[in-house]
């Protein structure tokens, strides 16, 4: 999600979705007129960007113990992914092995 000015002075608010080669398709949101009209073009971004997908609950808080809800996501990089992945792994095994 990407916000940019547009030649109108607008900011236009935009999902793009990349592919191999450099290629990008850009979907465009909407154009905010005013201060107020960012946020909610950026909160219908969001819902698009969800839509269709399912959480993947791994039972981690932040410091990676076990916990509930989602995890922040603070890159698209898969090496997140992976170690959250290996994170809740490691603490089922943890839990198993107290029993």
């Amino acid at each position: 999600m990407r916000t940019v000015k547009t030649a109108s002075g607008a900011r236009a608010v935009q999902i793009v979705y990349s592919s191999r080669r450099g290629a990008r398709d850009i979907e465009h949101i909407g154009s905010a007129h005013d201060d107020a009209e960012p946020e909610a073009l950026k909160a219908v971004a969001r819902q698009r960007l969800v839509a269709g997908q399912q959480e993947l609950d791994l039972e981690l808080n932040s410091s990676g113990s076990v916990s509930g809800g989602p995890l922040e996501i603070v890159g698209s990089r898969m090496e997140h992914l992976w170690d959250d992945l290996d994170r809740a792994y490691r603490a089922r095994i943890r839990r198993r092995d107290r029993r």
